[in-house]
């Protein structure tokens, strides 16, 4: 499978995926999460054109309103729904908590969330500690995505009653998981302060020319293991799941989450130019993939829509 990735990377550069039919998602409220540029950016106007209100967050207040307009203005005057900023901030546990509760504030009850895209996410070159004692990567790929997806499912499994069909909530994942050196997560995983500890410690950090992003596809590889349980608690009594919980892989996209590896010299930066130019898809193409997640049945339930290799006991 791995041998086809550059293959479906190339098709996916010229071949977007097609959208829905206009007003599919009329009287929607949908959720983006770190929309303020790329692929978010891209999906929160996609939602925005097809009817539906749209919840964007940002970290920082005057970015969230340039996006704001951005989406208002792309969506153009035939746009049925409201476009509001959130300040969210992955990094910050109270950010999370303190998102969380003026989501509810806004939205009339849980049964009202109908979509949420989880983007959020960074790439690190250089190690970085965060405030609560992690490497920025994993605080925020992992560490608190994980915590914001459950606290979006602990609310909207409540509006399931009150629904007619599950809510949705999709993650933002990477081939990339598939990359990392299992056997040396296991050797971690036996030791007293665990795995976390061993991937964040600075004395573990890959110091080499070519580690250009160190812990990116860890961080995306132990998110995996969080959707899945995630997935598992979205799941009522009778085995059907109250929130249609999966995740999608866009490909490479056209953003700007690869800054950090080109800032590394100018052979990183010529690299991720031609990479860019040969294989990235536009953040409108990639933004489709997520639309149509949002779409999918319960029968995809815990699905991946990328290059996937299940590996669920691999760390167990």
């Amino acid at each position: 499978m791995l041998l086809d990735a550059p293959l479906q990377r190339v098709v996916g550069r010229f071949v977007p995926v097609s959208l829905p039919p206009a007003g599919t998602f009329d009287g929607q409220t949908v959720l983006v999460v770190g929309a303020t540029s790329g692929i978010g950016l891209a999906a929160a106007v996609h939602f925005a054109t097809l009817g539906a209100s749209v919840i964007i967050t940002s970290r920082v207040a005057s970015r969230g309103d340039d996006a704001k307009r951005h989406i208002e203005e792309a969506a153009g005057p035939s746009r049925k729904g409201d476009i509001s900023c959130l300040e969210l901030d992955l990094e910050r546990y109270g950010s999370c908590t303190s998102f969380m509760a003026e989501l509810k504030r806004v939205l009339p009850g849980p049964a009202s969330l109908d979509v949420a895209i989880l983007n959020g996410g960074i790439v690190a070159s250089h190690w970085e500690e965060s405030d609560a004692g992690w490497e920025k990567t994993i605080q925020i790929n992992t560490i608190g995505t994980t915590l914001l997806g459950l606290l979006l499912l602990g609310w909207m499994r409540e509006g399931r009653d009150h629904r007619k069909a599950p809510a949705h909530m999709t993650f933002l994942s990477s081939r990339e998981h598939l990359y990392p050196d299992l056997d040396r997560l296991v050797t971690w995983s036996q030791r007293n302060d665990g795995i976390l500890r061993q991937v964040c410690s600075k004395e573990n950090w890959p110091g080499g020319f070519f580690d250009a992003e160190p812990n990116y596809a860890v961080s995306k590889l132990l998110v995996m293991y969080t959707i899945e349980e995630i997935s598992r608690l979205a799941r009522g009594p009778n085995g059907d799941p109250l929130v249609i919980v999966n995740s999608v892989c866009p490909g490479m996209v056209y953003t700007g989450i690869g800054r950090n590896i080109a800032s590394r010299s100018w052979f990183h930066s010529l690299c991720v130019y031609l990479t860019l130019i040969i294989t990235a898809k536009t953040a409108d193409s990639g933004a489709r993939i997520c639309v149509m997640a949002a779409l999918k049945p319960k029968e995809n339930h815990v699905s991946c829509d990328c290059i996937y290799t299940h590996a669920s006991t691999v760390l167990s």
